[in-house]
């Protein structure tokens, strides 16, 4: 099976964020990991590329998207409520065109302490992807997942689609899009400002491309200026992304819904 190439292996997709320390129930959020070094993406073949939705074992939504040039970001729901984020494991990836394997950190939203994971699967005729994910130290939060394969033409999002006024669900983080992709908002508190862009990709219309500047103040950010992934699902009318900092160690999370 020959998946479609989504972006190059020099993509900057983007959603940051900013505030304060890695606890649950918050709209953004960040977390850090000390478990290892930075993990250096594993070139993988170009058939196991793209965005894949499932279920976990653990009653738990979930998008894993995978680029060319080995990252993979696998995005996941509190339990039973797809519509609030639980986390999100950054990590690289290698594999086959039959099975595909990732070592990963999970940056928890819900108070857990990050995590060392190891996730296994093997992809079908369908492009379906299923398999596990085991944890260096904490087998409880060892869990089975499987996902679906989503062509990059199975929704395709548009500025259209995205323009308006977001809040997120702990109501401290608010932003408004433009039609131009122009973004601005703030998050936590009315001195930690940001600004950015927003724009759909050229070769996956289900995934955006944003990029989000802090403006100092009480950012925990300072005046940085981060990119990662972002999705927007036009049924729950929310904006979900997350953002790696350059040095690998350390996450911002983000969720909005569209008012």
């Amino acid at each position: 099976m020959k998946f479609s190439k989504i972006l190059t292996a020099t993509l900057s997709l983007a959603l940051a964020a900013c505030g304060g320390g890695g606890g649950g129930g918050g709209s953004t959020s960040t977390s850090t990991s000390t478990t290892e070094p930075p993990l250096t993406p594993t070139p993988i073949v170009t058939q196991n590329v793209g965005l894949w939705r499932g279920t976990t074992s653990t009653g738990r939504s979930q998008s894993l998207i995978l680029f060319e040039d080995g990252r993979a970001y696998q995005l996941y729901s509190a339990v039973s409520d797809p519509a609030t984020t639980g986390g999100v494991i950054i990590g690289s990836a290698s594999g086959t065109a039959s099975s595909l394997s990732l070592r990963a950190v999970d940056f928890s939203w819900e108070g857990h302490a990050s995590a060392m994971t190891t996730i296994a699967g093997t992809l079908d005729g369908a492009g379906n992807y299923n398999g596990s994910a085991t944890y260096d130290a904490d087998a409880s939060r060892n869990f089975s997942f499987t996902s679906a394969y989503r062509p990059p033409t199975a929704q395709v999002i548009g500025m259209a689609d995205v323009i308006g006024a977001y809040a997120g669900t702990d109501r401290t983080t608010v932003l408004t899009i433009r039609a131009d992709g122009l973004m601005r908002g703030v998050a936590f508190s009315p001195d930690c400002a940001f600004i950015g862009s927003i724009a759909p990709t050229r070769n996956y219309t289900t995934l955006m491309q944003m990029s989000l500047t802090f403006q100092g103040g009480a950012c925990t950010f300072g005046t940085q200026t981060l990119e990662g992934i972002a999705i927007y699902d036009p049924t729950l009318r929310t904006l979900q992304g997350v953002a790696l900092v350059d040095t690998g160690t350390r996450v911002a999370l983000f969720l909005a819904r569209k008012s």
